[in-house]
């Protein structure tokens, strides 16, 4: 695909030369006849030069797809040369999530190929579009200008950054009368149900008896019922934080989720605006981190609603609340959910320290930054 753009100097000469042909013409006055076709021809000649592209070829990968806000991240560009004569050296843009990278090719012979890397821009979280390969060319005169687009859209994801922190610990084990969902993880002697017996099942398992009444073999699913279950909620009010507040509590958000997920131990993510991410049971912490990549203010729904509903929810070992500044409602509120949660913690994102008195089953962390938060971080003894 190519598009050729006019510049406005081009435009200018054009009408000018074809003007001052005109002009020498109709006077008779044989140099400025002269002066206006020679503006016309170099103008022509301008334009046959950018109309003429290169047969070269480009591909783009990118490597990672997905990356860590403010990790290395590249794209590869291989050129090759698919015409019998040299090309010069050449100058390709791309468009990169609202920035226009430009780089450059060296001189290729005839069939020749080359591959350049450049780094992609990391610092801001998000899913971005790449591409596609755009190849300028511009006569000397910088009369003409045509574009020829190569290639596809490719996209990479920035995701926010973690931070270590280790995982809360509590001080005992839940007992609850059962599990509500099959996909609780296997393996203590809690016994939750009969299925049928599939390939790869331990034959210990194996319940006799009603094998022999259904005429099939079935197994005692066993559940752990004491399996660590964390809730966070993330506040995405921008009017509770600081100017980059917003985006350090999105890292914290995902340093939370990621490290507590450990041991394959399940976490719900709810954010204000009311959407909900993980179930009850474990799974791919990725579908959590999808979501916190893309995820923008909101200033719908509070931090208080979602507790409301968390006082008539399932229950948990550990509630983490990530927010910018905290009221005593809301405090009040976490403290009158100990029963449901063994572990409560609200990580406060302030530039400065605020006096947030005591509240009975709460432990309040305040920092500026993920940074900082995982030097105050500690295990669920010390918290």
């Amino acid at each position: 695909m190519r598009s050729v753009g006019v510049s406005t100097f081009g435009a200018f000469t054009a009408l000018i030369g074809a003007a001052v042909s005109l002009i020498g013409i109709l006077c008779r006055w044989e140099p400025v006849t002269v002066l206006g076709v020679g503006l016309v021809l170099l103008d022509a000649g301008s334009l046959s030069y950018v109309m003429r592209r290169p047969r070269v070829s480009l591909s783009r990968s990118i490597e990672p797809h997905y990356v860590e806000k403010g990790g290395p991240a590249v794209a590869l560009i291989e050129a090759t040369n698919q015409s019998r004569r040299a090309v010069g050296a050449l100058v390709v843009e791309q468009n990169i999530g609202g920035q226009r990278l430009v780089s450059s090719l060296p001189r290729l012979a005839a069939g020749q190929s080359a591959i350049r890397a450049y780094r992609l821009p990391t610092d801001s979280r998000g899913t971005f579009r790449v591409g596609p390969i755009d190849l300028p060319r511009s006569d000397p005169f910088g009369m003409w200008r045509s574009v020829q687009i190569l290639g596809s859209t490719g996209v990479f994801r920035v995701r926010p950054r973690i931070v270590k922190l280790a995982p809360l610990a509590v001080g005992a084990s839940r007992i609850v009368e059962g599990p509500s969902s099959d996909a609780a993880p296997q393996g203590s002697i809690t016994f939750h149900r009969l299925r049928e017996y599939v390939i790869g099942d331990e034959l210990r398992l194996v319940h006799w008896p009603s094998s022999a009444h259904l005429g099939r073999l079935v197994v005692r699913q066993n559940v752990d019922t004491a399996q660590a279950r964390t809730v966070v909620v993330l506040d995405l009010n921008p009017s509770s934080y600081s100017v980059d507040g917003f985006e350090q509590a999105v890292d914290v958000a995902a340093s939370v989720v990621v490290s507590m997920s450990v041991g394959l131990g399940p976490v719900e993510l709810r954010s204000t605006s009311g959407e909900i991410r993980g179930t009850a049971s474990f799974e791919d912490v990725q579908a959590i981190d999808d979501y916190l990549t893309d995820v923008t203010p909101e200033s719908s729904g509070s931090v208080l609603e979602q507790l409301l509903l968390l006082r008539r929810a399932k229950g948990g070992t550990s509630l983490v609340v990530v927010a910018g500044g905290i009221s005593g409602e809301v405090l009040a509120t976490l403290s009158a959910l100990r029963r449901r949660f063994d572990r409560i913690v609200v990580v406060s994102i302030v530039e400065e320290p605020m006096n947030y008195g005591a509240h009975p089953g709460v432990t309040v962390l305040q920092c500026r930054d993920a940074n900082e938060l995982s030097r105050r971080w500690r295990t669920g003894a010390d918290l």
